[in-house]
């Protein structure tokens, strides 16, 4: 499954801004020096993807916020430390830090914040990407707290049809979904997590005991397995990619501390986003 790379932070923009995203790919080794960190404190690389969103008024000469050759240019400057180097030894804004996606994130932001705002006139960085793979990343706007996204997938049968409608009336409200025999996705999701970095680990959270959690909660529950029939609520719920994101939540909020968003794919083109219940 294709996800698109480029994506829309949130409350990053302000009133009458608009935004331009760019991204930049390098490849870097690391190693993490805490050995709970298991087989990730072996040195290893990443083909990392930094993607930056600046922010501000439209020049109304060019109608451009920013030439993307300017921020072309300041992205090469800013990863050329990191290209094919060791992050964990040779980056100095690391230093004493652990190099997770959300150290480098908060310091690459330390570091591209400046330039943007020096090299591209009325232009702000609001947003900063990290990602480590297609799987994982760091999301941050400058301050305390900043968000990692972790993706797992699980593949799946349903059928979306209301017991107390008729057949006609189903699919005319669910179309083809609501074929007597089910169908079936390759379903990804994504769990993001929101909080400031622990000083001892460089993380938000940790990615063993995250992926542990949803294995137990949620793909051993989801995955082959038929949604109407096997799986708890949707002999009741008609399992609807929103009410499947809805279930997610409820599965691992009670054990993932920071939760912040779910965010379902069903398919390639369309996403179903839930934050939680109304607080």
């Amino acid at each position: 499954m294709t996800i698109q790379a480029f994506f829309a932070p949130r409350g990053a923009i302000r009133p009458g801004e608009v935004a331009v995203t760019r991204a930049k790919p390098f490849e870097a080794a690391h190693a993490y020096r805490d050995a709970s960190f298991g087989h990730a404190a072996r040195v290893h690389g990443h083909n990392y993807v930094l993607t930056a969103t600046i922010a501000g008024s439209i020049d109304p000469a060019t109608g451009f916020l920013a030439d993307f050759r300017e921020l072309d240019v300041v992205l090469k400057d800013v990863t050329a430390p990191l290209d094919h180097h060791r992050l964990d030894t040779e980056y100095a804004a690391l230093a004493g830090r652990e190099a997770s996606a959300e150290a480098l994130a908060d310091a690459l932001f330390r570091a591209l914040g400046p330039r943007v705002a020096k090299a591209i006139h009325g232009a702000r960085l609001a947003a900063l990407r990290l990602a480590e793979t297609d799987s994982l990343w760091a999301d941050t706007q400058g301050g305390n707290d900043m968000e990692l996204t972790r993706a797992y997938g699980f593949s799946a049968a349903h059928r979306l049809a209301d017991p107390a409608r008729s057949p006609d009336d189903n699919r005319r409200l669910y179309g083809k979904c609501a074929n007597p025999e089910p169908h079936g996705h390759d379903y990804r999701f994504e769990v993001t997590v929101r909080g400031p970095i622990d000083p001892k680990r460089s993380t938000i959270a940790d990615l063993g005991a995250l992926d542990a959690t949803v294995e137990e909660q949620v793909v051993t529950c989801f995955d082959h397995r038929y949604l109407n029939v096997e799986v708890e609520p949707f002999q009741r719920v008609i399992p609807t990619a929103e009410r499947i994101a809805e279930r997610i939540w409820e599965l691992l909020s009670p054990h993932v501390a920071g939760l912040a968003r779910i965010v379902v794919y069903e398919t390639p083109r369309s996403a179903f986003t839930y934050e939680g219940p109304a607080r």
